[in-house]
């Protein structure tokens, strides 16, 4: 492990981060720490919140909006609608879009986890500022973009077409070797959170580059981007590359180039992660940062798995729990969930076979939404016990605060769906559920 970390910033080229600030707000450089009024290219929205923001401004008297044709607009939060409310409120949201000039929107059926969804629709190209009231749209870092999430401001953002940002430091993250078997993406976002910690990454962004992003697919990448959020990071970004251009150039008709941090750029700190050196663990309450063997957990029952989010029901974790629970059974005091993140996910899921798998192990399979993760769908009761791929494991995400919540890969997940308590894929031999 190498590490550098600069407490005074120089006069040096761009990071990636600052080009992209620079571009938005009409300009050819901007300097770190500078407050600058950037234009975003896309407005990354969600059926959960729109309807408030509609309500916010009309009572403002805000008729229009500035760049109408830049919002894209997702169910995923409830989906299906489950309740009378719910259900009035978006067939609402179809007429307030029109009367908005929002055209683009992705309804149940072609909808999706926002944060995924928007880059497969071909919505996202590097070099783009993206701003979403969600807080995990850092995962649009993947394919290069910046997307801070800033809440209250998407209303300002959405009457005037600017938003002021401050322009963040740069974390850069070197990653070099290869996972070995048995270990993803997640695996080694969760020892990003913990190795890093919030002191070091608040309002700033962490980008990653270096020669093993070539074993590392967009699965991966957009893993490593939706989780700088639980660290404190204001951003995340990918190095553009060959794979981001082959991801992209199916997808979208929109210009773009493989943008990339100047070789003199100021980084706040730099470290080289080898990724051959990365194991799993799993991250006990309560936060994400509280890695622990796997093993300090063994035996611990759990009554709900979820394998799902926009931190994890992506092809490569299916995968992975399929391969875990082909030919087994869950345990019969366990609820597994499996929430594939999209609906292009959903079908690939399907033609691999993996949603039989799943279903014949005993699995419920829900349409893509958001509802598990933050307590609206199977929510956890007091003591209760889960284990999965959620975004984050801090008290009362799920449901009841008197719940607990652990965070881990798929395969370990799914292992312990089987087993009735935590345990490791390979310890399944040895466990009669």
């Amino acid at each position: 492990m190498q590490t550098t970390t600069r407490s005074t910033p120089t006069l040096s080229g761009q990071t990636l981060a600052q080009k992209i600030l620079a571009r938005a707000s009409g300009r050819s450089s901007v300097s770190i720490g500078e407050v600058v009024m950037a234009q975003p290219d896309v407005f990354e929205l969600i059926d959960l919140v729109m309807p408030q923001y509609f309500k916010t401004l009309e009572q403002y008297g805000i008729t229009k909006l500035r760049f109408p044709e830049r919002c894209i607009v997702f169910a995923d939060h409830e989906v299906p609608s489950q309740t009378i409310q719910m259900a009035t409120l978006k067939k609402r949201l179809r007429k307030q879009m029109e009367d908005y000039g929002i055209k683009t929107f992705y309804g149940e059926g072609r909808h999706g986890i926002s944060h995924q969804a928007i880059v497969e629709k071909g919505h996202i190209v590097p070099g783009m500022l993206v701003v979403s009231a969600d807080t995990h749209a850092t995962t649009l870092g993947c394919v290069g973009a910046l997307s801070p999430p800033i809440n209250y401001e998407t209303i300002q953002a959405l009457a005037t077409g600017d938003i002021w940002l401050k322009v963040p430091q740069t974390i850069r993250l070197r990653l070099t070797g290869q996972l070995r078997q048995g270990v993803l993406s997640r695996d080694l976002a969760q020892q990003v959170i913990a190795r890093l910690g919030t002191d070091l990454c608040d309002y700033r962004v962490i980008e990653y580059c270096g020669p093993a992003l070539e074993h590392l697919d967009m699965d991966a990448r957009m893993t490593l981007c939706n989780v700088a959020v639980e660290a404190g990071a204001k951003a995340a970004l990918v190095e553009p590359d060959a794979i981001t251009d082959a991801y992209l150039r199916d997808r979208t008709q929109l210009p773009y180039s493989l943008l990339r941090s100047d070789p003199d750029a100021d980084f706040f700190h730099e470290e080289s992660i080898d990724l051959s050196m990365i194991e799993p663990m799993v991250a006990a309450p309560p936060r994400p940062d509280n890695l622990v063997p796997i093993s300090s957990l063994s035996g611990l029952r759990v009554n709900q798995v979820y394998i799902g989010s926009c931190a994890g029901g992506r092809l490569e974790d299916l995968r992975a729990a399929a391969s875990v629970l082909a030919g087994r059974q869950v345990h019969r005091d366990v609820t597994l969930l499996v929430v594939p993140t999209t609906q292009e996910t959903y079908a690939a899921a399907a033609r691999e076979g993996l949603l039989a798998v799943f279903a014949d192990a005993g699995a419920v399979i829900s349409p893509p939404n958001c509802g598990p993760c933050y307590g609206n769908l199977a929510p956890l009761t007091e003591g209760d016990v889960c284990i999965g791929t959620g975004t984050t494991n801090i008290p009362g995400r799920m449901g009841s605060a008197l719940a607990s919540i652990y965070l881990s890969n798929a395969a370990v997940a799914a292992a312990s769906a089987v087993a009735g308590s935590i345990c490791e894929p390979a310890q399944l031999g040895k466990v009669i559920a």
